[in-house]
C-alpha cells in the first residue's frame, strides 16, 4: 500500500488510476492524516459486501412493498412493438 498526499494525487491523477487497475491500493494523506483510500474495483460486484449489503435492504424493501398487480418480466417483442403491429 502506497501514501500521498492530496495535492501529488491531483498532479498524477491518471497515473494513479493506473496503478488502481493493476491491483495496488493507494492512501491519500493530508497533513499527514488518513483522508481518502483509492482501491482496485472488483468487476464482480457481489463480492462487495457494502454493495451486497444494499442490495439486500433493496430486495427486502422491494418485497415488503404493496402488489399493484403489474409483474415484472422479460420484454418481448409485442411488448416493443405494440399488440397492434402485425
Amino acid at each position: 500500500m502506497r501514501e500521498m498526499t492530496v495535492q501529488e494525487a491531483g498532479q498524477c491523477f491518471v497515473e494513479l488510476i493506473a496503478e488502481a487497475e493493476r491491483g495496488e491500493t493507494i492512501v491519500i494523506t493530508k497533513n499527514g492524516t488518513p483522508v481518502a483510500k483509492i482501491s482496485p474495483q472488483s468487476s464482480d460486484r457481489s463480492c462487495d459486501p457494502k454493495w451486497q449489503t444494499a442490495y439486500d435492504a433493496l430486495e427486502q424493501s422491494l418485497r415488503a412493498k404493496r402488489v399493484t398487480g403489474f409483474r415484472v418480466r422479460t420484454i418481448t417483442e409485442d411488448d416493443l412493438n405494440g399488440d397492434d403491429a402485425k
